[in-house]
């Protein structure tokens, strides 16, 4: 058995956070994109009521303001191809902060979020995988190794916690929110707006109810305290993604939170193992459901989960988990299907089949 390194010690793979990377570039852009089309004669900021977050800030004509959201578009979408990572990584986080400090009525917690989430980008090298960098310094002969001290990805995974545990614990302590006092009163004041825009009565009225709420929101305040918990813990983790997406998906469907939900569920990633070809798949090419699944694997397993291996011999599917244990058949699919991201949410639910043998020392093997 192998001492586990001290944390500053230990080394991380960046795969999945190049993965972030490239869907935090067009969430970016959809953020500033909406600064830009404000950004008009007679509607800018500048020219109407805004208190900047301190004096010193400077306060750009219209543009000036214009030109630095251009410069944030044109790096987010270099950021997220990967070009340049670093340095473009570093811009539109620049840009992000600049205009988010330049009036105190810009400040949400969505922004706030997307900060923290480019400052993690910053940090961590996610251009070393799926990048034009990494395309380019392989092409040249020098590969890059999608690897960092495990420390920053630790530090972000803190910092994406945080909204969270405090959206959550503000509400656990306010007894408006925790009673749902709160949303009955935004259900109700906002009810003609769903009617207007085709809701069935039926299906607001039950919503609209001070029971439904006392019950819901404390439902909601509770998944926010375990999912910002939960992800610490690995018997938890799967289980707080899980809570993470359809809450954000709720959040979605029922709000509007500009790009926070779409930025929750990319975070995400933040909490995938940070090791790749840890395990080992055999599939058998000679066979078409083998070369069905080897196909599906190499153009889904974006984080590179599996070291992916052609045979002629044995059983159509065969993974090497992990831990060691060997898997066969619909238990071997089932897994590797549940670690494509895409196919994630769907398959994931139908690996409690595959549980009970573990737990009970039966073989987990099957056809």
């Amino acid at each position: 058995m192998t001492e586990r390194r001290p944390i500053f010690d230990e080394i991380a793979s960046v795969r999945a956070i190049a993965l972030l990377r490239i869907l935090v570039g067009p969430i970016t852009i959809v953020h500033l994109w909406s600064f830009l089309e404000a950004a008009q004669p007679g509607s800018y900021f500048a020219e109407r009521f805004y208190v900047p977050f301190t004096e010193l800030w400077p306060v750009l004509p219209l543009e000036g303001y214009r030109a630095v959201l251009l410069v944030g578009l044109v790096a987010a979408v270099l950021m997220s191809a990967g070009f340049l990572s670093r340095l473009t990584s570093v811009l539109t986080l620049a840009v992000v902060v600049f205009n988010l400090f330049s009036n105190q009525l810009f400040f949400h917690h969505n922004r706030a979020f997307l900060t923290t989430i480019l400052f993690g980008l910053t940090l961590l090298p996610a251009g070393r995988a799926l990048s034009v960098d990494a395309w380019l310094a392989k092409q040249a002969g020098h590969p890059l190794r999608d690897e960092a001290p495990m420390w920053r990805l630790v530090l972000l995974r803190a910092l994406a916690c945080t909204p969270y545990l405090a959206s959550g614990f503000s509400k656990l302590i306010d007894p408006d929110w925790w009673s749902g006092v709160v949303m009955y009163d935004r259900i109700s004041r906002y009810r003609h707006v769903a009617e207007a825009k085709g809701v069935p009565a039926w299906l607001i009225d039950p919503i609209a109810t001070p029971e439904f709420n006392a019950v819901m929101w404390k439902l909601v305040v509770l998944t926010e305290l375990f999912v910002g918990v939960g992800y610490w813990f690995r018997r938890t983790r799967v289980t707080a993604m899980f809570m993470a997406l359809g809450f954000h998906t709720l959040i979605e469907i029922t709000s509007t939170v500009s790009v926070f939900s779409y930025l929750g569920i990319a975070a995400t990633l933040i909490w995938v193992t940070p090791r790749t070809r840890d395990r080992v798949l055999w599939v058998r090419t000679d066979e078409a459901r083998g070369r069905r699944l080897a196909r599906l694997v190499r153009a889904l397993d974006w984080l590179a989960r599996f070291d992916l291996r052609e045979t002629t011999q044995g059983p159509t599917v065969r993974v090497r988990d992990r831990d060691g244990t060997i898997l066969e058949g619909a238990p071997a699919r089932r897994l590797v299907l549940s670690r494509l991201p895409p196919l994630m949410p769907l398959v994931t639910p139908l690996l409690l089949l595959d549980q009970w043998p573990r737990r009970t020392g039966q073989s987990p093997q099957s056809a």
